[in-house]
């Protein structure tokens, strides 16, 4: 508490300092023609400016600190500077041919991509939108690198390098979400139409964000403020004639100079998928409505946020069951569904201090799970399993810029505690359990001279885990009062010499089981899983390079990537008949695991108009004492296409988009797993912007498997079922921004 009063009155000492404003241009690099509507975004304020037809801009800065602001406009590339109230600047934009996102946000970054020696991919808002993709997971699937293993459309989990599920650390505006992460039909929950762009980053990321993260991490960023003195907002809409699903999206968003908020309403409903032959798939049916909204302050001793999230997603089970009462085509999911109930309150402030800054985050998070069945025989609400799971999280980072150098210090942790209803023990996967997590960690980040950059990191963690077992059918959940303790690093850099960038990083995380792994003794996903009380936590040591090419028209990058996993946490199907429910026993063990592989990737542009993309991805899996791991993706190839103008007749920045994806077969097998052939799914995307009395609307038609290709995924949780993916898909999407000044900006 005196350290709090202490950091309090630092705080409080800087709210009288005077407001400058930075006034400047920006101009077009080749003609020094001004650039209108280039976004200035200042991180630190969380406060941006547009320019005016002249490419003139005024940012007030409420802090006494010169700021490090993203400069954006269509058509160029996004560049960092830092603005200074003693100098009118005049910056100049590159045209931008080849589509980089080229500043990233995660993991204490907002800096230029080559800056970053971890491997980084982005997909944008409108990406988001234009791609038709039904899922969040199937929308990163496409990155190099990534794949999701789906359980229909609905239910679908983003896979990093052959890792998923709690080897991955999702966050949701940087908030670590807590939703019972480990198995594969618990989706992440999050609207992604509320989201300024995604940015995934492959391989260890343990130091900022403690355990789970030996995989990678997945970081919805949610919008920026509106504009200052500005009132913003867009209605999205999207028809899918597979699965006659509509998708209806309202965003609205204010910002005066110091108070600034706004909303995001998502509603989806589909009715079940028809796979190419034109088969319905019984159930996988969904409905999810999203809100989210927040309320922001700005003043001279810092930024602060509210955030709320709401999420309450209804998804259909198909299984056996499921397969055999569902005979209808209704959009209604009746029974044999998991409806889910997600609630995110979180408080994010940024203060300035000294010469440095002071991030403190405090959040709760409430998930409550319930799975929902046709059987009355049992329970006469049919519910046959139910969770609530609550967690409060902290973190607080001081950093510091110090000449050529940035340090970082700080900690974060959790207290989580699920509460499982006894009443049905036999299908709860979890018991009542309580952890408490605690992590500390320092980062150094140092530019020894514009080419060469060196970062380095440390930290401790120790994680408390406590269960509460109840009795399930005569078998009671394993009792645990473990504890985890771990120590992680990582020491990387980036080199640029002309148009080469080198990127070199290795790091190394630790995973501590999660309680199903450890706990579970009963009904899970059908089958009768058991855990292991004596599992040891994971540790893994990865190393990543980079070797990136880029000049106008050509971008050349190779990423290889090898992954050493000790005590890897795995599950499989013992010879023991299983004490209830028919079958076989499934049990969690542990071994030494290795996955490698990498991606290359290659952009051209031979004109203004014409752009050819192509990318492979190669991922394996192997224990060391023999044997592959299950739910490694397919190795794929993709090609693409892309024609773009500025202007053909009325429609602005037209597109059309070819794109070829060719999966190989996949016959390194793990155990239970059966072979999958290669398949081919060609897919096409265009659209444009038109303005009808003076309102600009964005237009887009994507069509995805065209050709209505009947396939089965490796990945796919249907593949025992012998039940076909999703067939062609065609989304005729709107996209209609209106902007309304408030007031001048003086």
């Amino acid at each position: 508490m005196k350290s709090f009063v202490v950091i309090l009155c630092l705080a409080l000492s800087h709210l009288m300092v005077a407001q400058d404003s930075i006034k400047g241009t920006i101009i077009d690099s080749e003609t020094e023609k001004p650039v209108e509507g280039a976004l200035i975004y200042a991180f630190e304020l969380n406060k941006s400016v547009v320019t005016d037809n002249n490419g003139n801009y005024i940012l007030v800065n409420n802090s006494k600190y010169d700021l490090k602001v993203e400069i954006s406009a269509d058509g160029y590339k996004t560049q960092v500077v830092t603005l200074s109230t003693t100098n009118t600047d005049i910056i100049k934009l590159d045209k931008n041919l080849i589509e980089l996102q080229e500043v990233i946000i995660t993991g204490d970054r907002n800096k230029s991509r080559e800056k970053v020696s971890v491997s980084i991919e982005t997909v944008k808002k409108m990406d988001l939108y234009q791609s038709g993709k039904i899922s969040l997971a199937d929308n990163l699937s496409k990155l190099p690198g990534l794949s999701n293993v789906s359980n229909g459309v609905g239910i679908t989990k983003p896979v990093i390098r052959g890792l998923s599920n709690t080897n991955i650390v999702f966050l949701n505006n940087g908030i670590k979400a807590e939703n019972f992460q480990f198995s594969s039909n618990h989706p992440f929950i999050s609207d992604e139409f509320s989201a300024k762009k995604i940015e995934v980053i492959k391989g260890p990321v343990s130091l900022v964000y403690g355990s789970d993260a030996v995989g990678g991490v997945i970081n919805v960023i949610k919008e920026n403020p509106a504009s200052t003195n500005s009132l913003e907002a867009k209605i999205n809409t999207q028809y899918h004639t597979n699965t006659q699903g509509f998708v209806t999206n309202l965003d609205i968003k204010a910002s005066g100079e110091k108070w600034y908020g706004g909303a995001s309403f998502t509603n989806k409903s589909h009715k079940d998928y028809q796979d190419g032959n034109g088969d319905q798939i019984i159930n996988t049916r969904f409905e999810e409505l999203n809100l989210s909204s927040n309320i922001g302050y700005r003043s001279a001793a810092g930024n602060f946020a509210l955030y709320f999230d709401y999420n309450a997603p209804t998804y259909g089970l198909t299984n056996q069951k499921s397969l055999s009462v569902v005979n209808d085509d209704n959009r209604k999911v009746n029974f044999w569904n998991v409806n889910l109930d997600n609630k995110l309150l979180a408080l994010k402030n940024k203060i300035f201090i000294g010469e440095g800054i002071l991030d403190v985050n405090m959040s709760y998070q409430q998930n409550i799970r319930k799975g929902i069945s046709d059987d009355t025989s049992l329970y006469s609400d049919q519910i046959f399993a139910s969770m609530d799971l609550a967690t409060i999280s902290y973190n607080a980072k001081f950093s510091i810029q110090k000449n050529t150098s940035k340090y970082t210090l700080g900690f974060n942790g959790a207290y989580i505690e699920n509460d499982a209803d006894d009443f049905y023990g036999n299908s709860n996967p979890m018991p009542d359990t309580k952890i408490n997590d605690i992590g500390f960690f320092v980062l150094d980040e140092i530019d020894l001279s514009d080419a060469l950059t060196l970062n380095a990191g440390l930290r401790y963690d120790l994680r408390t885990m406590k269960s509460f077992p109840f009795e399930s059918t005569g078998l009671n959940k394993y009792e645990i009062d473990n504890d985890y303790s771990s120590l992680s690093g990582s020491v990387g850099s980036t080199y640029k010499v002309n148009n080469h960038l080198f990127k070199f990083n290795i790091a190394s995380g630790f995973r501590s089981p999660n309680i199903s792994e450890l706990t579970q003794n009963g009904i899970h996903q059908a089958r009768f899983e058991r855990g292991d009380v004596t599992l040891k936590s994971q540790r893994n040591y990865q190393l990543d390079l980079n070797y990136h090419f880029h000049i106008d028209k050509l971008v050349f990058d190779v990423s290889p990537f090898y992954n050493k996993v000790n005590d890897f946490i795995y599950i499989v199907q013992t010879t023991e008949d299983a004490p209830i429910g028919g079958g076989k026993v499934w049990q969690y063990v542990q071994n030494d695991a290795l996955l490698y592989g990498g991606e290359i990737a290659l952009d051209y542009h031979p004109s203004n108009w014409l752009g050819l993309h192509t990318n492979y991805t190669y991922t394996r899996g192997e224990l060391i004492d023999g044997g592959n791991l299950t739910q490694i993706p397919q190795n794929r190839y993709v090609a693409e296409v892309k024609l773009q103008k500025n202007k053909i007749g009325i429609l602005k920045n037209p597109y059309f988009v070819v794109n070829l994806t060719s999966f190989q077969s996949q016959d390194n097998l793990g155990q239970s797993e059966t072979f999958t052939p290669g398949y081919e799914l060609f897919n096409v995307n265009f659209g444009s912007k038109i303005t009808i009395e003076k309102q600009v609307v964005h237009w887009y038609i994507s069509a995805n498997n065209l050709f209505d290709k009947v396939y089965i995924d490796h990945l796919s949780s249907f593949k025992p079922l012998g039940l076909n993916n999703i067939g062609r898909n065609i989304v005729f999407g709107l996209n209609i921004p209106f902007t309304t000044q408030l007031k001048p900006v003086n």
